[in-house]
């Protein structure tokens, strides 16, 4: 039952932000389940993907693997690789560039100003 909260929560956040780029004039396409990456959106000729995640802390630990799997994606649509983080507690949330990411080993790190 955890794990059925936790996809919903991400869901609703991944449609938050669908619904703020449309809002600005986006065009998004959202995966659904756990296809990579979360959204896809165009503007002006623009593209960008996006991975939504969730964090209670000021940090967010990011899988090699995924950041890379991500970077690949977007270069083949020719895009630029954000990420969108949830402060949970705040609900405040943050775009994230890829030039941006900490690389720590095996794992990217992101620290919020929260």
């Amino acid at each position: 039952m955890a794990a059925k909260k936790l996809y919903l929560k991400g869901c609703v956040f991944e449609r938050t932000v669908k619904a703020k780029l449309e809002e600005d004039g986006w065009t998004v396409i959202r995966s659904a389940g756990s296809k990579k990456p979360d959204l896809v959106a165009a503007k002006d000729r623009k593209v960008i993907v996006i991975e939504c995640k969730s964090t209670k802390g000021s940090i967010v630990y990011l899988d090699e693997k995924e950041v890379d799997n991500l970077e690949k994606t977007a270069q083949q649509f020719g895009a630029e690789c954000l990420f969108a983080i949830k402060h949970v507690k705040n609900k405040n949330w943050f775009i994230v560039a890829l030039e941006n990411l900490e690389k720590t080993g095996k794992k990217y790190r992101i620290k919020l100003n929260v």
